[in-house]
């Protein structure tokens, strides 16, 4: 079973956006989703390589993953 933060790096989907067309499906390069209840869902979430082709084939915006945005500290101003 993940943990919470592994399961925060997955794949989102929206079940009252999804209107049950399969195209992430269709397009999932590993076979990470497949159906629910005649929507799409991440039904082997081990298997997914995180590389976005769901999100981008869904034409409902349906999909979504996070990413986190990381800032750079230059750290040579404080030595000054």
């Amino acid at each position: 079973m993940a943990n919470e933060n592994e399961q925060m790096w997955l794949p989102r989907i929206d079940p009252i956006r999804c209107m049950g067309c399969g195209d992430c499906i269709a397009t999932c390069p590993t076979g990470a989703l497949g159906w629910e209840s005649g929507k799409a869902a991440l039904v082997q979430p081990e298997f997914c390589l995180y590389c976005a082709v769901c999100e981008e084939f869904c034409p409902v915006s349906a999909i979504e993953l996070p990413y986190l945005v990381v800032k750079k500290v230059d750290t040579r101003e404080s030595e000054r």
